[in-house]
């Protein structure tokens, strides 16, 4: 079931002269925008547009409330059209979100029948790749979908009524200093912008990518592709967004959209544009906060005891060497070996019995060394 939101248009830029045919709008954030919702998408108190929520296997879309008129009639030429927009993708991992995002022109809004996962709201096992679907999409996919002939798991692609895109590269754009190629995360969760354009007249898709910071269009495209896009786009089509969700939670989120028909789009004005959620630190676990300190202290413990230990034992066995001993040599027994060799001095202390008679050792504290004695 499609809802819609109800508000003035005060601050929404959106122009409809006399004929559909050169309809323009721009929504630089989405609190006065008047768009056709279904699934679990939904406008944010702050004006965000944001296609997916918290909730696995679910799909959202968002569609511009009234049809648009491509041809002039069902077996005409599709007109020329321009559409720029940023998005943000925020998942609960790093690495891994679901599943991606895409514009849409579709011959009705919410894609009925549409799966989640892989099929990204806009087609499902039956009809995925049916010439009958009339759907033109440009896809910013997260996932490496094998039956689908992914490239990787960050890319964009030009989709016509199948998930098999027919110019797929990957996410980036072309530096126009010098050319160079930069690689762009989908699921960064930075806002990016895009702009996508078809020339009725030359029959060429272009599409590009660039962070928010780029303030032009890249000169070079990241896709370019030319096809007569009159045999999928019917005479009047609906113009918008799907994404899904699959088994990782994550957030697909429209920050602003500008679309014309016939004629250049105006561009977005970044700084009006609503700000995304700030990103929550997630909570540290208590192996790290509690085990690994108690691990450490356990360790330095041991270290501890076992370094007094040996100062202790190397201390109970040290000789205390005299001065004239220096000169003549050691004339007495180490008493290391007397206190082995006795086993700790048990039976009295005993060495033996001589001609002096008997023989035994005392430890001196003070010199911390043995003295024999006689009697």
């Amino acid at each position: 079931m499609f809802s819609k939101l109800l508000i003035p248009l005060l601050l929404l830029q959106i122009s409809t002269p006399s004929s559909s045919k050169d309809l323009n709008f721009t929504f630089n954030g989405f609190k006065p925008a008047d768009l056709a919702l279904d699934g679990i998408a939904k406008v944010t108190a702050t004006g965000l547009l944001r296609l997916t929520n918290d909730t696995k296997q679910q799909i959202g879309h968002a569609f511009f409330p009234n049809p648009v008129t491509f041809k002039s009639s069902p077996a005409g030429a599709v007109s020329s059209f321009s559409t720029t927009f940023v998005f943000a993708i925020r998942s609960e991992y790093a690495t891994l979100s679901a599943h991606g995002i895409a514009f849409v022109i579709s011959p009705t809004r919410g894609l009925p029948g549409a799966l989640p996962g892989q099929y990204l709201g806009l087609f499902n096992v039956s009809n995925n790749g049916n010439a009958t679907n009339h759907v033109f999409a440009v896809e910013f996919d997260t996932i490496k979908s094998s039956e689908f002939e992914d490239i990787n798991y960050n890319h964009v692609g030009i989709d016509i009524n199948g998930l098999k895109s027919e110019k797929p590269a990957p996410a980036g754009y072309y530096n126009d200093k010098n050319g160079e190629f930069k690689n762009l995360t989908l699921i960064s969760g930075q806002p990016m912008k895009v702009w996508i354009d078809y020339d009725g007249s030359r029959k060429q898709i272009n599409a590009s990518l660039s962070p928010t910071n780029v303030e032009n269009k890249p000169q070079k495209p990241l896709l370019s592709l030319t096809k007569d896009l009159s045999s999928v786009i019917e005479e009047t089509m609906y113009v918008g967004f799907s994404s899904s969700t699959g088994s990782v939670l994550t957030s697909h989120y429209i920050l602003g959209w500008s679309f014309n028909l016939n004629g250049q789009v105006e561009d977005l004005d970044i700084s009006e544009l609503p700000k995304l959620p700030r990103i929550k630190p997630k909570p540290t676990s208590k192996l790290l906060t509690i085990g690994l300190p108690a691990i450490c202290l356990s360790f330095a413990g041991v270290g501890i005891l076992g370094v007094v230990y040996f100062i202790k034992r190397k201390r109970k066995f040290a000789e205390l060497v005299e001065d004239w001993e220096l000169e003549y040599g050691p004339q007495r027994y180490k008493y290391k070996h007397l206190y082995i060799a006795t086993k700790g001095f048990k039976e009295k202390e005993l060495l033996g019995r001589g001609g002096f008679g008997s023989v035994s050792v005392t430890h001196n504290k003070n010199r911390d060394c043995c003295e024999e004695s006689f009697s």
